[in-house]
């Protein structure tokens, strides 16, 4: 791969008399900071890897994927996919062309009140609706589904501990050990953070390993992360805020979050702009870009606004790729890389071979690093320019704290997205469906049940999307030849446990889309990670951090800390240059600790009880299991 670099160069190259402050990173955290100093008079440069926004929230189409990676569509292990055999729908290269796939499922939850306060802003708040159910599947095709309503609600405990998710006592037990982590207070050797959810549950006598078993569904099925591994101070966290705000138990969107978010997004930071500008030079349309972009002429701004007003430039498919302080005078030095792998982009290269353009700008302002944290422990350890080694000049020279970020870990939430033929036999629950005792801590998604589009009419063809949280003894197969396919095979053998299709009939194999997000993992809030995550704020003036996994309230990696990192990040620029009001950031509520353990001390002797009756039955069941064994 050759990289072409231009000379250096100063940014912006004609700077108006307002701070301008770049955002490296399109995500949730990137969008909230650049949204809010937009508001307060600061030009704004957005620099996004991808070619959509959104990071792990956001929607993309094939395209997208063929660009970053170099990827051919009609290769033979691309996304799992394959040829059907009957083929039954000649289009298929076309349609497959315009499905939407997203990193998983998302869900929303009542405390994200900051972002709850942004999707009003951008006019998408009608897009959400109210679940109040969580679904279960148990290993069993024709087995009824079996239904949590709002867990975590003290209206509904006694109605969710007959549900059939667990033991009745085992259920009880579960609560109770809640009660007692949110009761557990806080201590100044972060003793909850250097212990494991599985470490706490096991100080506890009175728990079974069933009751141990409903914590473990909640982290790995939502957070891929094992109760063996996770904090015990994270998970109280999320209860916490949950138990105060516990009806309906989640929203979902009905759509894809590129047209319900991120369009109308990008759309109120044109409201926002004098200047509006999106450097899409490559192959392809993108419609959100479009849109936004005829929003702003729609405006018709006049020159007095254009000056009056701060300027916003979107770089689609461009990586900060390295990073330098000059000592003389303070600035960065930043290297700058496209990304695009477009054959238009690529004129006159030998075959296999890449070539991207390169920038070196020189930068006196504001930076907010809006990155994943495998990114951010690499560009804090990169120079500016193709240039050896140097621990005494890059960013991690200037501040050592931003070195911790190498030690955050990360687990890959696999996502397949399957089309069907046909709609399933038995239908799908709406919303989230958790499958009991899946290999993989699999869950499922009916997309068609949920999504609507404003784009096209009718509703849309079956597609289910599996999600498979624990996805290490899938990983070996990633890279290797025939890898995916195999992967998809095993998701969807394991899916035929719970689920009546077939395999070969009911599967459109050649729309498969398989995401195995080897390389941008989840964060993990593993056991004695608090003190290694970044702060908002750097030991560099002039550098600010944000993303989910950054130190805030709200700890839990979730839509809302990374929300509330880039208000945070937002907040304290907004401090440096002393332009515009405070920004607004709302914390969630909670009960208190002392009412908590109070609560957990009176129920005690019943969790005692509860534990010989949970013992009792378990005993009755393996042996009525010993003597009528499954076949």
């Amino acid at each position: 791969m050759a990289i072409i670099f231009r000379e250096e160069q100063p940014y912006p190259e004609t700077p108006s008399d307002r701070p301008h402050v770049i955002v490296v990173g399109g995500g949730v955290a990137g969008l909230a900071a650049a949204h809010r100093l937009l508001e307060r008079g600061h030009d704004i440069t957005l620099m996004e890897a991808d070619s959509f926004l959104g990071g792990k929230l956001g929607a993309h189409q094939e395209r997208d994927d063929l660009r970053q990676y170099n990827a051919s569509p009609d290769a033979a292990d691309a996304f799992g996919r394959r040829p059907c055999s009957p083929c039954t729908q000649p289009c298929c290269k076309t349609d497959r062309a315009g499905d939407w796939h997203e990193h998983c499922y998302h869900m929303y939850l009542n405390w994200y009140h900051n972002f709850w306060d942004l999707m009003r802003d951008i006019g998408a708040i009608d897009r959400f609706e109210p679940m109040t159910e969580i679904t279960h599947l148990a290993p069993d095709p024709n087995a009824a589904p079996l239904r949590a309503v709002n867990p975590g609600s003290p209206w509904t405990i006694a109605q969710n501990m007959a549900c059939g998710v667990s033991p009745p006592a085992d259920l009880f037990l579960h609560n109770m050990a809640v009660l007692d982590l949110l009761g557990t207070p806080e201590r100044d050797d972060h003793r909850l953070d250097r212990m494991s959810v599985a470490a706490f549950m096991l100080e506890h006598p009175y728990t079974t390993e069933e009751s141990r078993k409903a914590s473990h569904r909640v982290l790995a099925k939502a957070f891929a992360a094992p109760t063996a591994m996770a904090s015990a101070r994270t998970y109280k966290t999320f209860l916490k805020y949950g138990a105060r705000l516990p009806e309906p138990t989640m929203w979902l969107l009905d759509g894809h979050t590129e047209e319900a978010i991120f369009t109308p997004w990008l759309k109120a930071l044109a409201d926002l702009s004098g200047k509006f500008r999106i450097d899409w030079k490559f192959e392809g349309e993108r419609h959100a870009f479009q849109q936004a972009e005829a929003h702003h002429r729609a405006l018709a701004r006049t020159a007095e606004e254009q000056a009056r007003l701060p300027a916003f430039r979107l770089l689609p498919l461009m990586k900060l790729a390295g990073a330098e302080l000059d000592p003389a005078t303070g600035e960065f030095l930043l290297r700058i890389v496209g990304l695009d792998h477009s054959p238009s982009t690529q004129p006159d290269l030998d075959e296999g071979e890449s070539r991207f353009q390169g920038e070196v700008w020189r930068f006196g302002g504001q930076m907010i690093l809006a990155i994943p944290p495998r990114q951010m422990a690499q560009l804090v350890h990169t120079r500016d320019r193709d240039a050896p080694a140097d621990h005494d000049v890059c960013l991690a020279a200037a501040d050592p704290a931003l070195a911790g970020a190498t030690r955050l870990g990360g687990a890959p939430i696999m996502t397949l997205d399957v089309r069907l033929r046909r709609p399933l036999v038995k239908p799908l629950p709406r919303g989230i469906v958790l499958l009991l005792d899946s290999r993989y801590e699999m869950s499922v998604y009916d997309n068609s049940q949920m999504w609507r589009s404003e784009e096209t009419d009718g509703p849309l063809g079956p597609m289910i999307s599996v999600c498979a949280s624990d996805a290490h003894d899938l990983m070996p197969y990633v890279g290797q030849r025939n890898g995916a396919q195999v992967i998809a095979d095993l998701l969807l053998r394991e899916l035929q446990r719970y689920i009546q299709f077939d395999r070969e009939a009911d599967i459109l194999h050649c729309r498969t889309h398989l995401q195995t997000n080897a390389g941008e993992e989840l964060f993990i809030n593993a056991v004695d990670s608090w003190d290694h995550r970044p702060r908002t704020t750097t030991a560099i003036p002039d550098l600010f951090i944000a993303g989910d996994y950054v130190q805030t309230p709200v700890d839990v990696v979730t839509i809302e800390a990374a929300a509330l990192s880039g208000l945070m990040a937002a907040e304290a620029v907004r401090r440096r240059t002393g332009l515009g009001r405070p920004i607004p950031i709302t914390l969630p509520d909670s009960f208190p600790g002392a009412a908590m353990k109070s609560a957990a001390t009176t129920l005690r002797p019943f969790a005692y009880a509860a534990r010989l009756v949970a013992e009792g039955d378990r005993r009755i069941r393996d042996g009525y299991a010993g003597l009528f064994p499954r076949t």
